[in-house]
């Protein structure tokens, strides 16, 4: 049994002549009888009989053209969702991000892309270090951003971008008088830090301990985008990633900080796996946006 038999016996049954059975599907009145009465041979019984100059469907003929007909509209179906496909305009995009990225340079992205291709269904998580490392290796997402350093096995990494911290303070704080702070100017300021064990925490009490700034460490948060909260709220100041700055800035004054702490930031993919156009295409809509960022 072919798709071409079933398509004539829909267009016969549809038009009631194999003349304009055959117009319907394009092709000659004689390919259209062939098929159908290699498809009733096959099946040893007559799908049509005619009567009156008319193709009219046998009894059995009827219940097998319910259930043929079903079959046309999957393959149909099928043929539009691989078009669609080829378009780029189905299917999921399933993305994850540390919440540097996630807050701030992400949102924007997704928005791009979603108005360009309405059709695709996109998934955005927030990880962890750890759980965005096993999401990708996993195959459990199509792409990741995170923060370098990341090494992990069964991950392919391609560098994005890298962004310098900045200072993040309380509106109304009298350091905002400054362009650029240093880490004297935090001497007994009220710093909300990131947990202990970070690489963000590492980084900031390395300055301050070379500079032998004493800050005053009575908060901690577990994100930075806790940190830029309480920050607004006035109960300090901090240093975070610019993109996380940027998303709560109209919260907080930013300023930058020297010396400069530089973050490196990558695309992270499945080692191994071949890549969906969608997840090209999102790729690339990043990689622009971020060379643009660097401009």
């Amino acid at each position: 049994m072919k798709f071409r038999q079933l398509e004539a016996v829909r267009a016969v049954a549809s038009t009631g002549t194999t003349t304009h059975g055959a117009e319907l599907i394009g092709l000659t009145q004689s390919a259209v009888s062939r098929s159908i009465k290699e498809l009733e041979d096959e099946l040893g019984m007559h799908i049509f009989n005619r009567r009156q100059g008319k193709m009219v469907l046998t009894p059995e003929g009827q219940i097998f053209f319910k259930e043929a007909e079903q079959v046309i509209l999957g393959m149909e179906r099928i043929t539009n969702m691989t078009r669609d496909l080829r378009a780029l305009q189905a299917g999921t995009l399933k993305i994850a991000s540390m919440p540097a990225l996630a807050y701030g340079m992400l949102p924007d992205a997704v928005a791009e892309f979603g108005q360009k291709y309405k059709r695709v269904k996109v998934s955005v998580e927030i990880k962890q270090r750890d759980e965005l490392e096993s999401a990708v290796a996993n195959g459990q997402v199509d792409i990741g951003l995170a923060t370098l350093p990341f090494q992990a096995d069964g991950v392919d990494l391609e560098p994005l971008l890298s962004m310098s911290g900045v200072c993040v303070l309380p509106k109304k704080h009298p350091l905002t008088k400054k362009k650029k702070l240093k880490p004297e100017d935090f001497e007994g300021e009220p710093f909300i830090s990131i947990d202990l064990g970070t690489l963000l925490r590492y980084r900031i009490d390395e300055i301050f301990g070379k500079h032998n700034i004493t800050r005053d460490l009575r908060y901690e948060a577990e994100s930075t985008a806790l940190i830029c909260h309480m920050v607004g709220s006035g109960m300090g100041v901090s240093i975070v990633h610019p993109f996380m700055a940027a998303a709560f800035s109209e919260r907080l004054a930013i300023r930058p900080f020297e010396p400069k702490i530089e973050f490196d930031y990558a695309l992270l993919f499945p080692h191994g796996q071949t890549r969906s156009l969608l997840t090209e295409e999102f790729s690339e809509l990043i990689q622009i946006r971020s060379a643009a960022m660097q401009n």
